[in-house]
């Protein structure tokens, strides 16, 4: 019993999900069944070790990578955030770490949602999201671009991976940091909403998360906004005007990532400085 607080005899079974009882100061426990224990709906997150966004920013200039990453630094400087950015293309250097097998994010996007390619540097073709013709290229009007895909899957897969070497709450606070001094409102707010999804995705993938499960839930959960997105009515895919390219063609479900740049009301990017 908690000290100061008594509790009244009556308590309301719940069924297979135990009892409540309620004390008399207008407070309630919840006793759960033995059976519920084990529950993972109810169970406590686990206790995650913060390092903090000082030991971050040290380790940037000062550290070797955290071990456990699997040959994958953490983002500690800008040519390791740019390996996890490229990770989904098809020619990335790295893509076997992140894809042991399989497509990668670039790959089922232009086989499964019909984005187009073209002949990359290489020789082979797929989508180049930063310098290419394709990096604006969509199937559909509607449909966010190559390069808006890229920066969403980076800023995810980039805060999962960070919460697992530092902690979520060190993530969070990390890109806060970032989005502070380096974005405008309306691409902090869009950031911060994919950072928090990257965040939750790796609480839900748990502590010994590999990169590949990682990088998979991630893109899954890109897919998923996708395929609503896709489902919308041919009078739902623009806006009631005669302007195509209206901001309001451009507008994430409520849930989940935003896929979209910030656009004017003509439809183009707005300035991310």
């Amino acid at each position: 019993m908690v000290e100061g607080l008594r509790m009244n005899q009556t308590a309301v079974n719940l069924g297979a999900g135990g009892f409540v009882s309620y004390f008399e100061d207008g407070g309630a426990a919840v006793i759960l069944d033995s059976s519920m224990e084990n529950n993972q709906e109810f169970s406590e997150e686990p206790a995650y070790v913060e390092q903090g966004v000082g030991s971050f920013i040290a380790d940037q200039f000062f550290s070797d990578p955290p071990e456990g990453t699997e040959g994958i630094p953490l983002p500690l400087n800008a040519s390791t955030q740019d390996d996890i950015r490229s990770s989904g293309r098809t020619n990335s250097e790295n893509r076997d770490v992140y894809y042991p097998e399989g497509q990668t994010f670039f790959e089922t996007l232009a086989d499964d949602y019909n984005y187009p390619t073209e002949e990359l540097s290489d020789g082979v073709y797929g989508i180049d999201p930063v310098d290419g013709a394709t990096r604006h290229q969509r199937p559909r009007r509607d449909m966010p671009t190559p390069q808006e895909l890229e920066d969403v899957r980076a800023h995810m897969l980039g805060s999962a991976i960070t919460a697992r070497g530092y902690g979520p709450e060190t993530s969070r606070k990390v890109g806060n940091v970032n989005e502070m001094f380096f974005g405008n409102r309306a691409h902090a707010t869009m950031d911060k909403r994919n950072n928090a999804v990257g965040i939750n995705l790796f609480k839900k993938a748990g502590l010994d998360a590999s990169t590949p499960q990682l990088t998979e839930m991630v893109d899954k959960r890109i897919f998923e906004q996708l395929n609503v997105i896709l489902g919308r009515k041919p009078e739902e895919q623009g806006p009631p005007t005669d302007k195509p390219r209206w901001s309001e063609n451009f507008r994430s479900p409520a849930d989940g990532p935003d896929l979209y740049f910030p656009r004017d009301n003509s439809g183009y990017f707005l300035p991310d400085h």
